[in-house]
């Protein structure tokens, strides 16, 4: 074994070096650092958020958010399981699980499955978004409608981003990848997912790297959509944008998908251009499942009263809120009377 890869246990290995030649233990010590605040942070607001989940399910759960809860949920084990793994790994300079072993096994799907079903279900959000901008209603259904093509293609999307994971890795895992690098075993082993095939590997890339072109794709589509809106389209057609609380949901689905990509942009550049270190990527990778959560907490406002009553702070927080609402459904009220009683004026 390389001096670069001594380990006293036979479960786990350690790289002092990253493939572009870095001294890598500077800089787990201050991945440990941080990781002493996030990993604790994520496991604390996942928690807070499955809480709420429970108790406001019935209330928040529409077609809009469909997506948007189920990939929280699904980086609830990312978050919870996958974290004190890596805050363990960091404080022992980077070492990962022994590749082979049941443990480096046990890594790879909790770490595949969930980050995958993560990435459709977002994929889905982010054109659903895009539909909900373009077309605010269009996952209403009518009073005597008994039958939609979107929702109908809304779930079955959900199927498919969450079962295609779930069965894709244990059935590869089992015909033609392992943990072992199978094209040259007698090398130092990683942790990770190594395919005995070439069609295997580059299927892996297309589901790994084609969910997040077509989100910034649909982000980018967005942006053009409402720049159209705002610069080119009359005052009249630029306000049909929806209901309060549709305005609310897309400003929330905005922040969550920003987020996304702001976190993963690292990666996905190291993947293609090896220009970052491979470590201080995937930790941001991790800061993702940490607060996507959060953000969801925060900008949905039932989960936020949720969570201000609980505290003791609902009293004062909703009181203004309160009478601020109260006070503009007044003015317009008195706009509203004041243009009929310049109409019957008129006439």
């Amino acid at each position: 074994m390389n001096a670069s890869n001594i380990t006293n246990s036979t479960w786990i290995e350690c790289d002092l070096e990253d493939d572009l030649g870095y001294d890598l233990i500077p800089m787990y010590r201050i991945l440990f650092i941080l990781s002493c605040i996030t990993v604790p942070l994520g496991i604390l607001f996942n928690i807070i958020f499955i809480i709420t989940l429970i108790f406001l399910s019935k209330k928040i759960s529409n077609v809009n958010m469909h997506a948007l809860l189920l990939s929280c949920i699904a980086q609830i084990p990312l978050s919870l399981i996958q974290g004190p793994i890596r805050l363990y790994f960091y404080y022992h300079h980077g070492c990962s699980p022994l590749a082979g072993t049941p443990l480096c096994q046990l890594t790879v799907y909790l770490d595949y499955i969930p980050t995958q079903i993560n990435n459709f279900l977002i994929v889905q959000l982010s054109f659903e978004r895009l539909l909900l901008v373009v077309k605010p209603f269009i996952f209403h259904r009518a009073r005597h409608q008994t039958f939609s093509y979107a929702i109908c293609l809304h779930y079955i999307g959900l199927f498919i981003a969450i079962a295609f994971p779930c069965l894709y890795y244990p059935i590869i895992m089992q015909n033609g990848a392992s943990t072992i690098n199978l094209d040259d075993p007698s090398t130092t082993q990683t942790c990770d997912l190594w395919y005995s095939r070439d069609i295997y590997e580059l299927f892996d890339l297309l589901i790994t790297f084609v969910p997040y072109a077509l989100i910034l794709i649909s982000c980018l589509s967005v942006i053009s959509v409402i720049f159209y809106r705002k610069y080119i389209l009359n005052n009249g057609q630029r306000r049909k944008v929806g209901s309060r609380n549709q305005r609310r949901v897309l400003f929330s689905l905005h922040i969550f998908l920003l987020w996304f990509i702001l976190t993963w942009s690292p990666w996905v550049f190291y993947a293609f251009f090896s220009v970052y270190i491979d470590a201080i990527t995937t930790f941001i990778v991790y800061l993702n499942y940490t607060l996507s959560s959060t953000i969801v907490l925060i900008t949905f406002k039932d989960m936020r009263q949720f969570w201000f009553v609980k505290l003791g702070f609902g009293q004062s927080i909703s009181s203004p809120v309160n009478h601020i609402e109260l006070a503009q459904t007044a003015n317009q009220l008195v706009h509203h009377v004041k243009r009929k009683h310049r109409r019957i004026h008129v006439l």
